[in-house]
């Protein structure tokens, strides 16, 4: 069975025709590599911001201490947009769960960075840092996995995904059966070209 970061599969549904074969390939090839990602100094950052009750300042920090042009670049936008979903209302945090959702031949891991209490509802949230805005399409699948995954165990949590730079909050509201069929078979065709390459 192959593991699989929900990012990596998601990117993969989302994809059609031969640029799913070239993505696998990819990350067959790079797998090792593929776990450094780009936003993993931030992202850890803000998780480690909540875990410790630490001021966002340390997000400040985290920006100035990198030397990578493209990060300089971005990161400054990520805290800016982080600061003003903070800046929206008491949020609570706690420690979310982790765990894997099995399909076909793949393991997705699936890992909410934050848990917070909003509105008196605990909620899972999952973090989107990429440049382009988070697309309905792409929460939709992402938010499906998450309740495939905490779901059933966690009555009474809100799934959520937020667009880190834009600020914005996208919820799980109730399940489409369509889209899970649709990932079992995605999951299938990539254990497929998986093992065929």
């Amino acid at each position: 069975m192959e593991k699989v970061s929900l990012t990596y599969f998601v990117d993969f549904v989302l994809k059609s025709g031969t640029p799913k074969l070239t993505g696998v390939r990819e990350y067959k090839e790079r797998k090792d590599e593929l776990s450094t990602d780009f936003y993993r100094p931030i992202r850890e950052a803000i998780v480690e911001m909540h875990r410790a009750g630490a001021r966002d300042s340390v997000l400040d920090e985290v920006v100035a201490a990198q030397t990578d042009e493209k990060r300089k670049r971005i990161y400054p936008l990520v805290v800016a947009g982080y600061r003003k979903f903070l800046a929206g209302g008491e949020r609570r945090w706690f420690e979310p769960p982790r765990t894997s959702v099995k399909l076909a031949d793949l393991e997705i891991n699936i890992n909410p960075e934050l848990g917070f209490v909003i509105d008196k509802k605990p909620h899972f949230l999952k973090l989107y840092f990429r440049g382009e805005a988070l697309t309905t399409k792409r929460a939709a699948v992402v938010l499906s996995l998450l309740a495939k995954g905490l779901g059933e165990g966690y009555p009474g949590h809100v799934l959520a995904v937020l667009d880190v730079q834009r600020a914005k909050l996208m919820t799980f509201t109730a399940p489409n059966p369509r889209l899970d069929v649709l990932l079992c078979g995605e999951a299938a065709a990539f254990s497929t070209i998986y093992g065929a390459i």
